[in-house]
């Protein structure tokens, strides 16, 4: 899961930068907001939001809603730095050098690959009556979107990534994607581990921009009742939080003590092609370890062995 999270193409990052951040605030690899009056936003921890996909999938389709999505974000995002190919590099040293921050590999194992992605920056303006037309034809017009949505800008400046792998994996680049059937994946890689860092990304946004608000409107759009979303929502710290979503009913988490801070375990128990992927945040750098299989035990014991 998380593999698929740090890997998407730039397109596909700016999709999912105006639904997870206009519809439901979570990241997968982003966040946004920015304005004339700033408000900074950092990750300084990861919460997990089991949500339904079935609306998101309209959004990202191929279908009406989908071509009128992607024509959406063509007109609205700018992208000022896109990434890079993934360099190869041949050290947890040199991809430090890469990467511009300190690269952690787990002691006393070799990565079979190490590749950084530079970072990139993005930023869209929001037209709030396009959005909403959007909601409209999904069938939710009775989610109606703040006026503090129109003509808010949007900036997100995204670092480089490292992606360390142990065991047999697929190339950056070699057509092994999330798209891929996941039965097929699990037989050529079956002991793909993948270790992914990046700093996090830097987000500024208006001060009067109602998030809250947003991110109440964009978990009912995912299934939520208007109640659930409310109490969820008054939970959260939206300056410092990432939100991790999940599949309802297809996926578990729990907490778990790893590297000295409080991480999230999240496991897909699919009796074909079961997953895990682990997540926190430390010193400001996001850590993911991710996997297929059932012994999510592996993750734990790789983030209390980094160095």
């Amino acid at each position: 899961m998380t593999r698929t999270w740090f890997s998407r193409p730039l397109v596909r990052f700016g999709t999912a930068a105006l639904v997870l951040l206009v519809l439901v605030l979570a990241f997968p690899g982003t966040r946004a907001l920015a304005g004339e009056l700033l408000n900074l936003f950092r990750v300084q921890q990861v919460q997990v939001v089991p949500v339904d996909f079935t609306g998101l999938e309209q959004l990202t389709g191929d279908g009406a809603l989908g071509n009128q999505f992607t024509e959406l974000i063509s007109d609205s995002v700018d992208m000022q730095q896109e990434p890079g190919e993934p360099v190869a590099a041949a050290s947890a040293e040199e991809a430090s050098q890469l990467a511009g921050f300190n690269v952690r590999i787990p002691a006393g194992m070799t990565p079979s690959q190490i590749n950084v992605t530079s970072g990139a920056a993005l930023s869209l303006i929001l037209d709030r009556s396009k959005v909403q037309a959007l909601l409209d034809e999904a069938g939710r017009s009775d989610l109606v979107l703040p006026a503090s949505v129109d003509g808010a800008e949007i900036s997100v400046d995204i670092p480089a990534s490292v992606s360390v792998a142990f065991g047999t994996c697929p190339r950056p680049g070699s057509g092994v994607s999330g798209n891929t059937e996941q039965s097929t994946t699990e037989r050529r890689y079956p002991d793909c581990v993948i270790l992914a860092q990046i700093p996090s990304p830097t987000v500024n946004a208006p001060a009067d921009l109602d998030i809250e608000a947003l991110a109440r409107i964009g978990l009912e759009f995912t299934g939520m009742s208007r109640e659930e979303a409310a109490e969820f929502t008054s939970t959260v710290n939206w300056t410092s939080t990432l939100l991790v979503p999940i599949p309802r009913n297809a996926a578990i988490h729990e907490q778990v003590s790893v590297d000295g801070v409080t991480g999230t375990l999240i496991q897909r128990p699919s009796d074909e092609t079961p997953q895990f992927a682990l997540l926190w945040v430390k010193d400001g750098i996001i850590y993911a370890i991710s996997g297929l299989g059932t012994n999510s035990q592996q993750a734990v014991e790789m983030a209390n062995s980094l160095p």
